[in-house]
């Protein structure tokens, strides 16, 4: 599967003559600049890995003022769910006294070391608007504000209705030619299908945290000749459906996916172990997965990939002073162990991971945890992050301040839309194809947020 730059650079140029020959070249020239960079070779490969924070995180717990003013409008607002303020892990780097939940040690360090960004009161928006307008109806809102599903699928699809595809899949369709591998998707999965990575033509490839899922017992090229026989049986047969439209598809379909799912294992098999240990939970087993097909981007003739990792138990309406520490941990853990697992491959500045989740939570507590809400705050790493602080506007904590539409919900002050287009100008989205990810990306006056260093 592998080719060397002579290869590569000669299967782009003559796919760009064809291509010019049936279209101009002002359609083609954002593509040519990008297509032809990837001939030099495997130096030019970025990764974007998105967590979602499935339920709506409770981010004001964990990004928390320092100054004692602030804290104290915090503790009092929080009442019985905030964290102490001697707990807190102070940011030592920034303009901004804030710091992070005390589960999250091992991220104060990424973030004063100046390897991760806070982006703050980042949510689901189609145009800025205030309190008097929202208030007012005078601004368009995303659907069914507060409903997880709904908001689920607005953060990543950018639709407000209907939504099929997802903003990282619609970067995919436009940038999924770059790879020479044109089998294997640029969006794969840790987190089964989803609508953030669909795209009109790419649909995300999903693997699990323990690698790529096999036919049982179907290998051809196994020492049990049982085992041969049956799996030449079950490809005739696949080879033989051509009775009916729908067979011949599915058939298809099946024979591409055998054969992808052997190249990628072929692929993992043959890179060798990291040594970056991993903690033992659900999200660190797939960010090491993660980690892993990175190394094996050369043996997968990949230069772009766009990753998608989930993690539950976010809704955290009960019991979250014992749960979110849990959480928080977890997710500190993980994603200090994959950044490292990253920078042992040489790739730090390659790889970027970012946070996502279905909104916010209220300020206030209802006794035992908190409701859902809108604005949060997400988290940006890597070593192209511009790390060290906080980016965006922090809003008051001020119960029925003016960023308060009611029992503590915050109107976010900055997008979705302006987050990824700020991620995708640094992955190598050309500039003019941003309306066609980012749909409502036109009704906002910044575009880039200045969290990413380099692109």
């Amino acid at each position: 599967m592998k080719h060397n730059s002579l290869s590569r650079r000669g299967f782009l140029t003559g796919s760009l003559a064809a291509c010019l020959g049936s279209a101009s070249f002002a359609a083609l020239s954002s593509r040519m600049q990008l297509a032809m960079a990837q001939t030099t070779g495997g130096h030019d490969y970025k990764a974007l890995v998105c967590i979602f924070l499935f339920g709506g995180n409770d981010s004001y717990n964990m990004i928390v003022p320092t100054a004692p003013s602030q804290y104290s409008t915090y503790a009092h607002v929080r009442q019985g769910l905030a964290v102490a303020q001697g707990d807190v892990l102070p940011m030592t780097t920034g303009a901004h006294r804030y710091g992070f939940h005390p589960s999250m040690a091992p991220l104060q360090q990424l973030y004063n070391s100046g390897q991760l960004a806070v982006l703050a009161n980042c949510g689901a928006l189609i145009e800025p608007l205030d309190k008097q307008q929202y208030q007012n109806r005078k601004a368009l809102l995303p659907p069914q504000l507060f409903s997880h599903n709904d908001q689920q699928t607005f953060v990543q699809s950018l639709a407000s209705d209907r939504a099929t595809t997802g903003w990282g899949g619609r970067a995919a369709d436009i940038l999924q030619s770059l790879n020479i591998n044109q089998q294997l998707s640029m969006n794969i999965s840790l987190a089964g299908n989803n609508i953030f990575q669909s795209g009109r033509e790419v649909l995300p490839y999903s693997v699990s945290g323990f690698g790529v899922e096999l036919l049982n017992h179907f290998d051809e090229h196994s020492d049990n000749p049982e085992e041969v026989s049956r799996a030449q049986v079950f490809r005739a047969l696949l080879q033989g459906a051509d009775s009916h439209l729908f067979q011949r598809e599915y058939a298809k379909i099946q024979q591409r996916a055998w054969a992808l799912a052997g190249d990628v294992k072929s692929a993992l098999d043959a890179q060798a172990p990291l040594h970056t240990e991993f903690p033992e939970s659900k999200l660190a087993t797939d960010l090491a997965m993660v980690a892993r097909l990175i190394s094996a981007r050369e043996a997968l003739d990949v230069t772009r990939q766009i990753y998608f990792v989930g993690m539950g138990d976010y809704d955290t309406h009960g019991d979250q002073a014992n749960r979110q520490p849990a959480l928080f941990n977890e997710l500190s853990q993980g994603l200090s162990a994959f950044n490292n697992a990253i920078a042992e491959q040489g790739l730090a500045e390659q790889v970027t991971a970012f946070t996502l989740s279905d909104f916010g939570r209220t300020l206030t507590s209802n006794g035992d945890g908190t409701d859902h809400g809108w604005g949060g705050h997400h988290l940006i790493s890597g070593g192209a992050v511009a790390g060290g602080k906080i980016y965006g506007r922090l809003p008051s904590l001020e119960l029925n301040s003016d960023d308060d539409i009611g029992e503590g919900r915050l109107i976010p002050t900055t997008g979705i839309d302006q987050y990824g287009a700020t991620l995708a100008s640094w992955f190598g989205l050309p500039t003019a194809d941003f309306g066609n990810a980012f749909p409502n990306l036109a009704n906002f006056n910044q575009v880039d947020l200045g969290f990413m260093r380099s692109r």
